[in-house]
């Protein structure tokens, strides 16, 4: 396996930090995205980036704006805004985009706002579902929910939300986990990935 590559890149005057693995020549591109208190790390100590390499993804672990060691920006523009242009920047073909707790809300939004740059979605355990329930039908990614039935944060009453007004979804509960289902049971949860991303 090669090891993830930290990357600093300019992206408007603010340094952006990502981690990057993969396959030379990738099947697909794999985006990363984090919650409120992890970081790019987090998900090279799991080992999901390792899993998604020998499926021969190419895979993009990034830190959002104003956490990790990624700056904050110098203009005002939202979340997904930020993502769609500075993953042009790197020009990036259309891509798996995977979103947990408050990045799932963003992933969300991206998912209404650029369709054409998606070639799936993950959202787990997302925070503030319910403002998007009259929107859910729009999302054309093909989406893969998953969700802890015991988070305290994110109630699971959100996941049955997604998974019934989502056209093309697919729902993974943990019935006896948290918010951090997929980080506490990262065998089932990478598994159930694997399986979604083909």
């Amino acid at each position: 396996m090669s090891i993830p590559v930290d990357k600093f890149v300019n992206f408007e005057g603010s340094t952006i930090h990502y981690l990057i693995c993969g396959a030379e020549n990738p099947g697909n591109w794999v985006v990363l995205l984090h919650g409120k208190r992890f970081t790019a790390k987090d998900w090279k100590e799991s080992g999901l980036l390792d899993q998604l390499e020998k499926e021969n993804y190419k895979v993009i672990a990034l830190e959002l704006p104003g956490y990790g060691t990624t700056e904050k920006l110098q203009k005002e523009i939202s979340f997904e805004e930020f993502i769609a242009e500075f993953l042009k920047q790197l020009a990036l073909p259309a891509f798996h985009l995977i979103g947990p707790s408050f990045s799932g809300e963003i992933a969300l939004k991206f998912a209404l706002k650029y369709p054409e740059l998606l070639l799936s979605l993950t959202l787990i355990d997302s925070i503030n579902v319910d403002q998007y329930e009259e929107q859910l039908n729009k999302i054309a990614a093909k989406t893969l929910i998953v969700w802890g039935k015991e988070d305290p944060i994110a109630p699971y009453n959100y996941a049955l939300m997604l998974k019934d007004k989502i056209p093309n979804s697919e729902l993974l509960t943990f019935d006896h986990l948290g918010h951090t289902c997929y980080f506490d049971d990262m065998k089932s949860f990478s598994q159930k990935l694997l399986e979604f991303l083909r």
